[in-house]
């Protein structure tokens, strides 16, 4: 047996273990962490090498430091997010103290540059605070980071997905999806929790739910980020949760609103004709240290409960209930001086009983409810596991593996549904339903990856480079049974199965240059590279996508030597995986018929003629497949005010260059997707989508009493092709919106404005506390609306445009205000709570939000041969003013 003293056994244990968790295999993982930097001078202005830097802070395990370089610069790099305090010293000169120093998660903080004075006679140290706007000499991402204390006296979601509406170029979606960020739909954002991302890579649409109870930070990456960083045509949410600390710390919160809180609503032909509803939530958090200074937990967990009352037609209200599991777990480690792991779980599994799930029109008749009853399971659970290594005072190796388990279901809730089979009749009166759902599912996806990283520091380069590997993979099973009856004498049968079990495989290669030229001059390049090899479920390789190189440049400069003022650019180009969604044709493993009879089958299957049959069978692949991206360049100015206040201007170009999706080829009578204007879809426009806007914001975020954000954005979207999502008809599923489907229409209507386009935005985010415990916060958005087009398809063409997209009018203009009341309990020390009241959309004008837009059909010669009667009506239509309660205590 080998003996080695506690202490150096533990660094040679640090070294191996950190060797064998990089060779592991994982989930891909983000930025976990920020950093510090400045420059030390004397007073004459010469950088002074040698000097100790320290920084300790409430989320640093013990102390970190380094020593400045023969410029005079410090760097200290994967500290985490929260406030420190950084002491810097030397012997010859008077030590300094700056607290309150502010780590942002993604980003490095700068503290410009500190002056030492010279020690004449043991003068004590300085101490003094970094409460003043700080410049980013070496950042050229354009977004925003969002603290508790930026949001807990604003009136917001409780899912963290949705806090970031409050931002800039991020706004509420009406049409089903996610928040829009920078003209691209929800379903075109990633979504990465504690270096995991955990966008569903299935459909893309929907990721893990967590409330911002348990967040301690959110990084939004708009663009203009770096090589190291996999990328979206949206944004991409970076977020990580509270860590344990030296102290032991927790929660415990509940939130309540109801049909009692709210005023009345209007229906639309999207919602459910519903009583009433209830939504709370109660929750708990846990941290502290299990060894101090060296081992850290936490700990939450969140149950929600959602019921609302839906009208099942003939049979009066049943309620629909859905109950999300939210929890969140995680162990920080210090295993050596050089070595930091941090360990975690999160995940959402959820279940539904589900009533009217997925009917968009309600039959006239429901001869029996089953049909309209589900058991639904859905959510899912993330595991990681992240390290950093520093090597000496200039290199850090960073190394994560993890993976993602989601699994969706989807049953008939009833005995009876699960014997009968769908069946529908199709009388002059409307629908008759009756059996069970008809359609049932069993999908099973995962990801998983590695990520190993290095930086190194030298002169004033900082240096990052990379490799990945992520895999996407689905098990998809499924079944589409019903019975369909034309008359009393044609009947049709169809039935469909399939399990796909196809992956795809995503190796990654980066590299990135910081260079800083002077203290107020910067200069970044970068280029990534990223594969996409899909394979079958016979194991071998379906599909390519080819995926161009992405390179990445900006620069930084600041124009004065206070460091009040920034201008910044970048230019790059940003790409985004397939959806595995459209990789199903991929597989074998399934068969279809459509029969029709001259009798009821369900009676008698006697005599029926096979209209269609036939086994699943591997899709040919696309040759020359091109992946997603765009290309964008963007210029800003930033400017500190009375040192606290930031304003910020920006201006942006960004233009879609690729982009899948599928048409109708009419000479073949088939369905193909591909690359529109390339491949099989040649005869089609080129795609296109560009998104122009200017932004400005002001921002004050440090005060103890009054905090805002205000934003105006003038923008305009325009082009052919409205993104992965699509707005006009609420397809979830990716990259089949009708867009190019009917190649004439496409070529003489396609072009013009955009679903989500909206010229002006004003949002206002506002919060002042005052010092007898009452705090009282608003949020205020107006905004023009959304463009409308006009839609109609015939018996032997699919649906496409019959006028210039976005020349219908628009959706109105409208406006939301919110308030939140906030008071502290007067307890005189540990643990503190506070009553919180929010009241959303105050005076709320319930204004139409979404149209129907598909006005009917036509023939040959584009005369109509059927009106839709609901054309025009609403979808959706603004919230009624609603009020929500809720309690938090902190310990």
């Amino acid at each position: 047996m080998l003996l080695v003293p506690i202490h150096q056994r533990r660094g040679w244990l640090s070294v191996a273990f950190f060797t064998l968790f990089l060779i592991g295999g994982g989930m891909y993982a983000q930025d976990l962490t920020g950093g510090v930097q400045f420059a030390v001078l004397d007073s004459i202005g010469e950088p002074i090498p040698g000097v100790n830097a320290a920084v300790t802070g409430k989320e640093v395990q013990g102390v970190r430091g380094t020593a400045s370089d023969e410029r005079g610069r410090c760097v200290i790099l994967a500290l985490p997010p929260g406030e420190i305090s950084v002491r810097i010293s030397h012997p010859a000169y008077v030590s300094i103290v700056v607290d309150d120093v502010r780590i942002q998660l993604g980003r490095i903080t700068s503290l410009g540059v500190i002056t030492l004075r010279q020690q004449l006679h043991n003068m004590p140290e300085l101490v003094v605070s970094a409460s003043r706007v700080s410049m980013e000499v070496n950042n050229t991402t354009y977004g925003s980071n969002l603290r508790p204390a930026d949001v807990d006296n604003i009136p917001l979601s409780r899912n963290y997905q949705d806090v970031i509406a409050m931002l800039p170029m991020s706004n509420t979606s009406y049409f089903g999806d996610a928040v829009n960020i920078g003209g691209a739909t929800g379903a075109e954002n990633k979504y990465i929790v504690e270096g995991v991302e955990v966008t569903d890579p299935l459909i893309q649409s929907s990721a893990t739910a967590l409330p911002y109870n348990f967040v301690r930070e959110v990084e939004v990456r708009a663009g203009g980020y770096d090589a190291g960083s996999r990328s979206a045509l949206g944004g991409v949410l970076n977020v990580i949760t509270y860590s344990g600390t030296n102290e032991l710390h927790g929660s415990v919160f509940g939130f309540y609103t109801s049909n009692r809180f709210a005023g009345e609503r209007e229906v639309g032909l999207s919602d459910p004709t519903q009583g009433g509803f209830s939504n709370y939530d109660v929750g708990m958090s846990l941290g502290g240290p299990i060894i101090r200074d060296e081992l850290w937990f936490f700990t939450a967990y969140n149950p929600t409960f959602a019921n609302r009352d839906v009208d099942v037609p003939g049979y009066g209200i049943s309620v629909d209930k859905t109950r999300v599991h939210s929890f969140a777990g995680k162990l920080t480690w210090k295993a050596s001086e050089q070595l930091r792991l941090v360990m975690t779980a999160t995940g959402d599994p959820s279940t539904q009983y589900a009533v009217g799930r997925g009917v968009s029109f309600p039959p006239a008749v429901l001869t029996t409810p089953d049909s309209y009853l589900m058991d639904i399971g859905f959510g899912g659970i993330n595991l990681s596991l992240n390290g950093t290594y520093t090597l000496g005072q200039n290199a850090l190796l960073e190394g994560s593996i993890s993976r993602v388990n989601r699994h969706d279901t989807g049953d008939p809730a009833t005995q009876r549904g699960k014997d009968e089979t769908y069946y529908v009749e199709y009388p002059p009166g409307g629908e008759v339903w009756s059996g069970g759902p008809g359609s049932t599912w069993d999908s099973f996806r995962y990801a998983t990856a590695g990520k190993f990283a290095a930086t190194v520091l030298v002169g004033g380069h900082s240096l990052r480079a990379g490799v990945e590997y992520k895999v996407n993979g689905t098990d998809n099973r499924y079944v589409n049974h019903g019975i369909g009856k034309e008359n009393d004498s044609s009947y049709y049968e169809w039935y469909s199965t399939g399990y796909q079990t196809i992956h795809n495989n995503i190796p990654s290669v980066f590299i990135h240059d910081t260079w800083q030229i002077s203290r107020r001059v910067s200069l970044h390049a970068g280029i990534r590279w990223d594969g996409q090899y899909i394979i079958g479920s016979n194991g071998e390789l379906a599909q390519t996508v080819t995926v161009p190189l992405q390179p990445r440049l900006g620069f930084t400069w600041l124009p004065d030597e206070e460091g009040t003022q920034k201008i910044f650019g970048s230019l790059g180009r940003y790409s985004q995986e397939f959806a595995l969604f459209n990789s199903q044709g991929f597989s074998d493993q399934g068969y279809y018929y459509t029969i029709q009879y001259k009798q009821d089958p369900r009676v008698s299957r006697n005599g029926g003629d096979t209209i269609s049959a036939g086994q699943a069978t591997f899709a040919e692949g696309v040759q020359g497949l091109h992946g997603q991206y765009y290309d964008e360049v963007s210029l800003g100015y930033e400017r500190a005010i009375l040192g606290a206040i930031r304003l910020r201007v920006e201006g942006l170009y960004r233009t879609l260059r690729q982009a899948i999706d599928d048409a109708y080829i009419a000479s073949t009578d088939t369905w193909q997707g591909g690359n529109p204007g390339s491949g099989p879809l040649a005869d089609w426009p080129r795609v296109k989508r560009e998104y122009t806007a200017l932004v400005i914001s002001v921002e004050q975020n440090s005060d103890p009493h009054f905090n805002f954000l205000a934003s105006y954005v003038l923008s305009r979207n325009y082009g052919n092709f409205g993104g992965v999502f699509d707005a006009a008809f609420h397809s979830t599923f990716p990259n089949v919106t009708v867009a190019f489907d009917d190649l004439e229409s496409t070529n003489q209507y396609g072009m013009g404005l955009l679903p989500n386009d909206r010229t002006h935005v004003v949002k206002l985010a506002a919060s002042y506390r005052f010092d007898f415990g009452l705090a009282i916060g608003t949020y205020f958005i107006a905004q023009t609306g959304t463009p409308l087009s006009v839609y109609a398809n015939s018996f032997d063409r699919p649906t496409g445009l019959i006028a210039p997209r976005g020349t219908a009018g628009r959706t109105p203009a409208i406006w939301d205000l919110s308030a939140r009341l906030s008071y502290e309990l007067p307890f005189d020390a540990s643990p503190r709570g506070r009553i919180i009241l929010d009241v959303f959309q105050i005076a709320s004008r319930r204004a139409v939000v979404d149209v129907q837009q598909w006005k009917g059909r036509v023939d040959a010669n584009g005369q109509f041969t059927y009106l839709e009667p609901t054309y025009g009506q609403a979808y959706r239509y603004q919230p009624p003013v609603s009020a929500r309660l809720g309690l938090e205590v902190n310990f």
